[in-house]
């Protein structure tokens, strides 16, 4: 599948988090759900269980990894976004 879409100029720009779906993605956190994210991050968790908690998706919690990873508020951590937790 190509990305440029049918009729579109070749330079046209593909805009991030437009789409539909995207409307569901949360953006929006309270200090103490941050802190528990972290936790959960430091603890282990994979992405999956992260979202679960939060009730978000995998992707919105990868946003909120990339976030906090640029703020400085976390860092890798050994197993990556897969954890390492049972």
């Amino acid at each position: 599948m190509s990305v440029r879409g049918r009729g579109k100029p070749k330079h046209a720009k593909y805009l991030l988090f437009t789409g539909e779906k995207h409307e569901n993605l949360k953006f929006d956190f309270t200090y103490n759900q941050i802190q528990v994210f972290i936790e959960m991050w430091y603890a282990g968790n994979s992405i999956g269980e992260i979202g679960k908690r939060f009730s978000i998706s995998s992707a919105n919690v990868a946003l909120v990894i990339m976030d906090l990873e640029m703020a400085g508020k976390i860092r890798p951590r050994p197993g990556g976004v897969f954890g390492t937790a049972s």
